[in-house]
């Protein structure tokens, strides 16, 4: 009866023809932009069906652009003190902390602490990235 499970549950995921896959982060690029860093850690590129997930670092007094999403962004700061200003309110994330944008809010992010911060992003995968006048940003990774 064991082996009939194991063949079923196998022949289960044969089907969905899905299989987990394992990155090192050494090994995944690098991309700057306005002074931050971002690092693709599950990407479409890398398999991700259904969400993006990015470890970023903004310089200490830097900001990313004024922007928005068509899903929600998450932003779990690991590290540093940023100010989030998402649609017309401003929100300190101290870490740590976990920062839940809504979509389609304007936000930016700008570290406002004495040490670059270190967090991780999560958004629906291929979600359009627009500037506040609805024009696509151009991201180096996409």
């Amino acid at each position: 009866m064991k082996n009939l499970f194991i063949f079923a549950t196998l022949a289960i995921f044969s089907l969905h023809g899905e299989e987990a896959t394992v990155h090192s982060h050494d090994d995944l690029k690098l991309h700057a932009m306005f002074g931050n860093s971002y690092r693709g850690l599950a990407t479409k590129e890398t398999g991700a069906k259904e969400f993006e997930v990015w470890r970023a670092s903004l310089a200490v007094g830097s900001k990313s652009p004024k922007h928005v999403h068509e899903t929600e962004e998450v932003f779990i700061v690991l590290k540093g003190h940023i100010l989030a200003i998402v649609g017309d309110k401003e929100y300190h994330c101290i870490a740590p902390s976990t920062l839940i944008c809504p979509a389609n809010v304007p936000h930016q992010l700008i570290n406002v602490g004495d040490v670059p911060s270190d967090q991780i992003l999560i958004l629906g995968i291929d979600s359009k990235i627009s500037d506040l006048e609805g024009k696509a940003l151009h991201l180096p990774w996409r």
